[in-house]
């Protein structure tokens, strides 16, 4: 027991330590006269300390207080950080929250470590505003119903927060048992949204990489607490969560039903076919058109050349339609002759029966000429086999 000009003052006891402290140590306090050893010692203790402790809700309190008066968001602006700072948005703030209970204990943080919890939260407020209900001014208040879009982000936002957590405890713990590619496929992550994820952890390892590398002052600053080993081990994690989703990018790729493609109607088909529907004189009426797909016999007959045409089909195809042509004929065997009198022989054509039409053409004395396939305002559809 001290004496104080004869008074007995009783000695301050020290802080008994909790079970867990006596592994992690007791929170650094600060004075604010440390040297640079000491305080990098100090803050890494402190970060350690703030990651093996407490939840970040249980740092909002001192967050708020130390973001409040650093002075760089609004009132407005504080409002909004409130309501971010709960929401799951895909942004890691761990440890831009240690640097704030740090800085709320007396820690004289760097400007470098500032910018770093300034740039964090400003992020923070962007992604919550992206995803926020939009507000409609309106009497009767709508019911916000959210998008397939709007779900889908939603989803991505909350995977890449659990992802976070995992980086989180990997950082601290010095030792992981989260498998990314078992990860991505056990939450059946969407294809289109990978790019988010590699966005993201891609944009980290640069930073990392630059602050290694010291080339950056800010940088080299806010990580001096990590070492050479610290910079290895977690640009080996985020290697090898790249990997996984390009491997698992391409498994979906692999294993993605090919999208079958709607065949066209017939109507659509034909619809572009220019050709005779009636003939007056000769008292003759086109067929549907319809009718030559996937037929194996098409009867024409031009009106102004006088020529009398049959198309067959080629082997194992039928005829179909393709614009203003006829498409799937054989072209050694879908030939024309031109009629001497056309009407006497149209008619003879009319009453023919199959057995009959085989020989058709081939009894008709005339040059032999092949078809082309394409089918004018002057061509009639006379038979479909």
């Amino acid at each position: 027991m001290a004496t104080f000009s004869g008074i007995k003052v009783p000695k301050k006891k020290e802080r008994a330590l909790s079970g867990d402290e006596k592994m992690t140590g007791a929170e650094p306090t600060w004075t604010g006269a440390e040297v640079e050893d000491e305080y990098n010692e100090k803050l890494r203790r402190a970060m350690f300390y703030c990651n093996y402790h407490f939840s970040l809700r249980d740092m909002k309190k001192d967050v708020l207080r130390y973001v409040e008066k650093l002075a760089i968001f609004t009132k407005d602006e504080m409002r909004k950080f409130g309501s971010a700072y709960d929401s799951k948005t895909g942004v890691s703030i761990a440890t831009a929250s240690s640097l704030c209970r740090a800085g709320a204990r007396g820690a004289p943080l760097t400007d470098a470590h500032k910018k770093r919890i300034t740039d964090t939260f400003k992020e923070l407020i962007e992604k919550w505003v992206e995803i926020k209900q939009p507000e409609t001014p309106t009497d009767t208040p709508e019911v916000y119903k959210p998008t397939i879009q709007d779900r889908l982000n939603e989803k991505t936002s909350e995977i890449i927060g659990e992802i976070e957590g995992h980086y989180d405890d990997f950082i601290v713990e010095n030792k992981t048992k989260f498998k990314p590619y078992e990860f991505l496929v056990a939450n059946n992550v969407v294809q289109s949204q990978l790019g988010k994820y590699e966005q993201l952890f891609a944009k980290r390892k640069e930073e990392l990489e630059l602050a290694q590398s010291k080339k950056d002052d800010q940088l080299k600053e806010a990580y001096s607490h990590y070492k050479s080993a610290d910079f290895k081990r977690i640009l080996k994690w985020i290697d090898d969560l790249l990997e996984a989703v390009e491997q698992y990018r391409n498994v979906k790729k692999a294993t993605k039903k090919a999208r079958v493609k709607k065949a066209p109607s017939k109507e659509k088909q034909i619809s572009k076919l220019k050709y005779c529907k009636e003939d007056k004189t000769l008292k003759l009426v086109s067929v549907n058109p319809a009718e030559i797909l996937g037929a194996s016999e098409l009867w024409v007959y031009n009106t102004k050349t006088r020529k009398l045409g049959k198309y067959v089909s080629a082997p194992y195809k039928v005829l179909g339609v393709k614009g203003t042509s006829i498409e799937g004929f054989d072209t050694d065997k879908s030939v024309c002759k031109t009629l001497r009198k056309p009407e006497e022989k149209l008619k003879e054509f009319a009453k023919a029966g199959k057995v009959q039409l085989r020989k058709f053409i081939e009894d008709i004395r005339a040059t032999e000429i092949k078809l082309n396939g394409r089918i004018s305002a002057d061509v009639l559809l006379l038979k479909v086999a």
